[in-house]
């Protein structure tokens, strides 16, 4: 509800950031800093190599300093490979002097070896896949990297482990979950759907995703609407 923006707002600042030389990113990014700006919000964009970090003043771009700041980078590349920027961000967010969008904590939720702990915690739920750290016995399967992004890095094998579709990629060196493979839905092209649902505290956002067997890079995503009768 914008009824009462210009009322509540207090003119925080939200800079956007992407890496340099990625245009698809770019344009991402873009399109979300579109998005809140159409809102109300006073925005920025700047590439990552040119953000300034201070642990006791925040985030700053060309000498001012904003309240809030949204990069599309990976938080696991961050902390494996910037651990200076690790270091800078942790004192931001200890000090209060910034507030990050898509927070730290969901490097927690990208990392797919949280399906084998909800497994642990849930055994055969409905709605959970059976998944472990080593290779299942007896099931068709999908081995995937706990970090890895756009299919890349997945094996799907059947109950035989003959590899039924495979993709290699970039994230080779993490370590891998097995989990129990199911078939997505598909029309009548034969090509794959896989719906995600988004949540702010409540369900607020449905999205498909259409390719192959596994779901890589060239997957588009798929408009919608939703009828009720």
């Amino acid at each position: 509800d914008l009824n009462n923006f210009d009322q509540e707002y207090e003119g925080w600042k939200i800079l956007f950031s992407s890496v340099k030389d990625n245009e698809e990113e770019e344009s991402t990014v873009k399109l979300l800093q579109t998005i809140a700006e159409d809102a109300g919000f006073v925005t920025e964009f700047a590439y990552m190599e040119d953000v300034e970090f201070d642990d006791k003043e925040g985030v700053f771009y060309n000498n001012l300093n904003y309240e809030y700041w949204f990069k599309l980078f990976p938080w696991e590349d961050i902390a494996i490979e910037e651990s200076e920027l690790a270091r800078l961000i942790t004192q931001i967010m200890h000090n209060k002097k910034a507030i990050f969008l898509n927070p730290a904590y969901t490097l927690m939720f990208q990392s797919k070896a949280f399906m084998k702990i909800l497994w642990d915690l849930y055994p055969n739920h409905p709605l959970l896949l059976e998944t472990d750290f080593k290779p299942l016995q007896g099931i068709a399967q999908v081995e995937k990297k706990i970090f890895g992004r756009e299919g890349a890095n997945t094996i799907i094998v059947d109950k035989n482990e003959k590899i039924i579709e495979e993709r290699d990629g970039e994230y080779g060196e993490f370590p891998s979950v097995f989990q129990e493979y199911v078939e997505l839905p598909k029309d009548s092209k034969g090509d794959s759907y896989q719906a995600g649902v988004f949540f702010a505290y409540e369900g607020c956002g449905l999205g498909f995703r259409r390719g192959g067997l596994i779901l890589d890079n060239y997957s588009k995503f798929v408009g919608h609407r939703v009828v009720v009768d």
